[in-house]
C-alpha cells in the first residue's frame, strides 16, 4: 500500500511541474474586440490604446478597437450584449452605463443581469469651479448659492450626463439656489462659465488647470478621494462635509455575464497588468487620469452604489432624456 500513495504522489507532482499537463489558462482563438459606445477621439480612448500592445503580446492576438457611437451608448452595450458569449468582446463603458439603468427604463438588455465586470479602470475627478464673481472660497460659495433671488445657474456636458447628476445631487446636499443648464459637451459650458453666463459647475480634472491658473474660473473643491498632485490646495469634498457626493468620470470593461469564467478571469488579470506598467500608468497620469485597476468584484460593487445614487438623484429631481 505505501508504494501506491508514492505513485500518486510523484503523478500529482508531475502534473503540477508540467505545464502540458496542467490546464491552461484562457487564450482567445480569434482577435479580441473592445467595443467603444462613444465616437472616435473620447476621453477613454487612451485608456484603451495605451494598453493595446501589452494585451495583443500577451494574448497572442490582435486587439481592435471597435467604435459603436449612438443613443447614448445603447447602440454599442447592445452590440455586445448581442455578440457570441466567447470571451471575445468586451465593452469599455462610463458613469452613463450606471446612470441609464434609470434613465433608460426600456433598454433592449438589462444591464446588471446581462452583464459582467471585468475591472475598473481609471477615474478623472470632477472639480467643482466657480466663476471669480460668486466666490473666492468654498465658505463663500455655500453663502452666494444660499441666497433667495433668480439663484445661481450650473452647467453640465448634458442631461443625464455625470456631471449633472453630480451637480444636482450636490445642489440637494448642500441647499443651494440653483438652476441646471445642459450643453452638449464641455466646451461650450466652459467658455460661459469662463464669461460669466454660468456661476458654477464640476468638470474634469485637465480641463481645469489651465483657466484656474489664468484666474478665469476659481477651482474650490474636487470630489476625489484625496487631494490631487495637479491641485494640491483645493480640498476634496469629504474635506468640506460634503462626503457623498459623486461627480467624476469613471471607465471600466465588461462582458457578456454568460462567458467563460476563464476568460473573464484572464482578462481580469492582463488589464490589472497593463494599467499598471509604467508606460501605461505614468502617461495616463500625466493626462489627469487615476488609476484604479479595481477587480471585478469591487468594479460590480461600485456599478451598484453609482447606479442606487443616480437613481435617487434622478427620480428626485424628475430628470428625463429624450
Amino acid at each position: 500500500m505505501p508504494s501506491v500513495r508514492l505513485t500518486r504522489r510523484a503523478a500529482a507532482a508531475a502534473m503540477l511541474a508540467s505545464p502540458a499537463l496542467a490546464q491552461a489558462p484562457w487564450a482567445p482563438s480569434r482577435p479580441v474586440r473592445i467595443v467603444i459606445p462613444f465616437p472616435p477621439g473620447g476621453t477613454m480612448d487612451p485608456v484603451v490604446r495605451l494598453s493595446q500592445t501589452f494585451l495583443q503580446q500577451e494574448l497572442g492576438q490582435p486587439v481592435v478597437i471597435d467604435y459603436r457611437p449612438g443613443a447614448a451608448t445603447v447602440v454599442g452595450t447592445q452590440e455586445v450584449a448581442r455578440a457570441a458569449p466567447d470571451g471575445h468582446t468586451m465593452i469599455m463603458v462610463a458613469n452613463s452605463f450606471a446612470a441609464n439603468i434609470t434613465l433608460r427604463p426600456s433598454m433592449p438588455y438589462n444591464s446588471l443581469r446581462d452583464f459582467a465586470p471585468i475591472v475598473m479602470c481609471t477615474v478623472v475627478p470632477h472639480v467643482l469651479v466657480v466663476h471669480p464673481s460668486v466666490a473666492t472660497d468654498f465658505a463663500g460659495f455655500l453663502e452666494a448659492g444660499r441666497k433667495p433671488g433668480p439663484g445661481l445657474a450650473f452647467g453640465s456636458y448634458g442631461i443625464g450626463t455625470s456631471n449633472h447628476l453630480g451637480g444636482e445631487q450636490f445642489r440637494e446636499l448642500a441647499g443651494l439656489n440653483a438652476t441646471h443648464v445642459p450643453y452638449s459637451g464641455g466646451s461650450q459650458a466652459g467658455t460661459d462659465l469662463i464669461g460669466g453666463r454660468l456661476q458654477f459647475m464640476f468638470t474634469n480634472l485637465p480641463d481645469v488647470i489651465q483657466p484656474a491658473q489664468a484666474g478665469q474660473i476659481r477651482a474650490i473643491a474636487i470630489s476625489a478621494e484625496a487631494r490631487t498632485r495637479e491641485l494640491p490646495d483645493v480640498p476634496t469634498m469629504a474635506e468640506l462635509g460634503f462626503p457623498l457626493v459623486l461627480s467624476d468620470s469613471w471607465f471600466g470593461l465588461l462582458m457578456r455575464s454568460d462567458a467563460p469564467v476563464a476568460a473573464r478571469a484572464r482578462l481580469e488579470a492582463l488589464w490589472i497588468a497593463a494599467l499598471a506598467r509604467p508606460e501605461v500608468k505614468g502617461r495616463l497620469e500625466e493626462t489627469g487620469f487615476t488609476i484604479l485597476a479595481r477587480p471585478s468584484a469591487q468594479f460590480g460593487t461600485e456599478i451598484r452604489r453609482y447606479s442606487g445614487t443616480y437613481a435617487q438623484v434622478i427620480r428626485a429631481n424628475n430628470i428625463r432624456v429624450e
